[in-house]
């Protein structure tokens, strides 16, 4: 899950992309198309009511982290997680993340690319884990014995 979220945040820094509602609203994608907007505050006003101002100024939106979605990487990664703890915490996650991965691009957030890099990344690590593992322990090891070093 971390490295999921780490390798993640790197690409944020590699390939920054906007997400389609905030393209077309700075011009960036020149489009009248009406569902070219940002759903999720018409929708959030109408579920959370008078709540919904106030929550979504704390909440807020961040218009610069689209690619790829770690949002949808990460629970892409629990829902492997959740499987491997049984079948009824996998249904539940895998219903998640594909209830997300749907809301995500309806609601302008992503688009169905970012989505793709985030299931990219989450395969990738989850089949390249067991070949990075002793390299990664050995690491861990290094830097433990590092930081016993420096408080003798």
């Amino acid at each position: 899950m971390y490295a999921v979220f780490d390798l993640g945040v790197i690409g944020y820094w590699v390939i920054p992309t906007a997400p389609p509602w905030f393209a077309a609203e700075t011009g960036v994608i020149a489009s009248d198309d009406p569902a070219l907007r940002r759903m999720m505050l018409e929708h959030g006003e109408a579920f959370w009511g008078a709540a919904w101002g106030p929550l979504y100024d704390v909440l807020g939106g961040n218009p610069l982290a689209a690619m790829p979605s770690l949002h949808f990487a990460t629970s892409l990664m629990a829902a492997h997680l959740l499987r491997e703890a049984g079948p009824i915490p996998g249904a539940v996650g895998w219903t998640y993340a594909t209830a997300l991965g749907f809301a995500l691009v309806y609601l302008g957030e992503h688009y169905v690319v970012d989505l793709i890099a985030g299931a990219t990344l989450t395969e990738g690590i989850r089949r390249g884990a067991p070949r990075v593992a002793p390299a990664a322990r050995a690491l861990s090891r290094l830097l433990q014995r590092l930081e016993r070093a420096a408080r003798a």
